[in-house]
């Protein structure tokens, strides 16, 4: 598989072939044994992302050296079928997206923001579709959101930004980039320092040229009312018309439509 090729999907596996998966420092391991898979997550301490992801096929003395210090995970399964599934993965906590500069937006006024945040890598044995991966591409680290030490959820804070013009934030790989509209319709000034984007709620598009995006997000500062509204779309945003679906929400929700607090949103 060139570099050029996604790297997720339903892989081939022979008998005894080992896959790797490498990004910078961050190198994924797989190989195929009659009853298990073997795993090696090869993670990485730095705080500098890499530009290039590439899948490739690793015979065994290209690889032994690095694996005979890492950690093995086995699991076992009856019968090892000849595929495996890998997907992208939006993260399993909101991020928490930060403007180099804090945004001010006025009363009565509307923006709309880019936000570029981390995919995890997810693994599943077929048929039955069970995890036997699912590990962020770049650790990202912890963050408390909310206006209180007892109000508010944990998040990531870790390699973002949130943009005015798309063209001024990169494609990579490893990240996909999600629409957020925001309608203050107070008159008073919103102040935007820190945005928590609940990835775990919104689905993953791939389109050829443009990379990985999710569902466009619009945000509603009511006029009269402190609660905001959060209104997820059901389709790719328009700024990638014919992307299809790669992979659904973490966290399946009914609702179109969510009430939250100002303070669980903007900071």
């Amino acid at each position: 598989m060139s570099a050029s090729e996604p790297w997720w999907g339903d892989i081939a596996f022979n008998l005894l072939q080992r896959r790797s998966w490498a990004f910078g420092e961050r190198k994924v391991f797989i190989q195929r044994l009659p009853h298990e898979w073997n795993i090696w997550n090869i993670g990485t301490e730095t705080e500098i992302e890499t530009e290039g992801l590439s899948t490739l096929i690793c015979g065994e003395s290209d690889v032994q050296e690095q694996l005979d210090d890492a950690r093995l995970s086995r699991y076992l399964q009856a019968s090892t079928t000849d595929h495996i599934r890998v997907l992208p993965a939006l993260a399993d906590r909101s991020i928490v997206a930060r403007p180099s500069v804090p945004l001010r937006l006025l009363g009565g006024e509307h923006a709309r923001i880019y936000v570029s945040t981390p995919l995890w890598f997810r693994a599943f044995a077929l048929p039955t579709q069970l995890s036997l991966l699912d590990v962020p591409f770049w650790p990202p680290s912890d963050s408390w959101f909310g206006p209180s030490t007892r109000e508010g959820e944990m998040c990531y804070a870790k390699y973002t930004d949130a943009r005015l013009q798309l063209n001024l934030l990169a494609q990579r790989p490893h990240r996909a980039i999600t629409p957020i509209s925001i309608h203050n319709k107070q008159q008073e000034t919103l102040l935007i320092e820190r945005l928590n984007v609940p990835v775990p709620l919104l689905s993953l598009y791939k389109h050829s040229e443009r990379g990985l995006w999710t569902e466009a997000v619009t945000v509603t500062r009511e006029e009269n009312d402190d609660r905001v509204e959060l209104h997820l779309e059901k389709e790719a945003p328009s700024e990638v018309p014919g992307a299809h679906l790669v992979a659904g929400p973490r966290i399946a929700s009914e609702q179109g439509t969510l009430v939250r607090s100002l303070s669980s949103l903007f900071a």
